[in-house]
């Protein structure tokens, strides 16, 4: 039995989906996950273009030192597609791989559900990128999540940038996990894979936070020059 996926008629129809996964082979998915890395890569490609993350960088144009400048722009560009690789690889791969250590669901069922996660994440960038782009400058925190708000009366950076983490897309991707990760867990265990869902997205929230705070994509420009 052959199932042709549809991304959002698949999101629309979890039961549909799953039941077509333990049933047969999925036909268009490989097309549409290669669609959203590609789409990813444009998308921190475009980012860094524009000039998000290489304030920086002005000093070196501000001082004529062109040729610095444009190499160090160029380097950036190669230091953020770079990132841009891992933070897919570890939303990707890492997470579907931890979810297939915290449930007894077979790793590719997983894999094809994080699609879905993929494409709101991109879709949360695409609109911070937007808003950003229409307004003429970058923020170093999230509108989307609470981080903004609570910068007000807290300037501790690791928990500003934990928080920031924590945004729409969170809360998206834990009802996209449990809706179709339930479907395929006994009725008995799914109070029990709602809290490993929330508690994983916690503590990516802490991991992607702590790092944030470090300029590994400065360290990467460094590295590559």
């Amino acid at each position: 039995m052959f199932y042709h996926y549809k991304f959002w008629h698949s999101l629309t129809h979890p039961t549909i989906f799953t039941q077509a996964m333990e049933a047969g082979e999925i036909r268009g998915y490989k097309k549409r996950a290669i669609t959203v890395f590609i789409l990813f890569m444009l998308l921190f490609a475009i980012r860094e273009f524009w000039g998000m993350g290489t304030e920086s960088l002005t000093s070196l144009f501000a001082m004529n030192q062109q040729d610095e400048y444009y190499t160090a722009r160029l380097l950036s560009m190669v230091g953020a597609i770079v990132w841009g690789i891992i933070y897919y690889c570890f939303h990707y791969y890492g997470v579907t791989y931890i979810l297939y250590l915290l449930t007894d669901i077979p790793y590719k069922w997983i894999q094809k559900v994080q699609l879905y996660v993929m494409a709101f994440l991109l879709i949360e960038k695409t609109i911070l990128f937007a808003v950003f782009y229409a307004v003429g400058y970058s923020t170093t925190f999230s509108f989307l999540s609470l981080a903004p708000a609570v910068q007000q009366v807290l300037d501790k950076d690791v928990v500003l940038f934990i928080i920031n983490q924590l945004t729409v897309t969170t809360v998206l991707t834990i009802i996209v996990h449990f809706t179709f990760l339930s479907k395929w867990e006994e009725a008995s265990d799914r109070k029990a894979l709602l809290a490993k869902i929330i508690v994983l997205q916690v503590l990516m929230a802490v991991f992607v936070g702590l790092i944030s705070v470090l300029p590994l994509q400065e360290w990467i420009t460094r590295g590559l020059g």
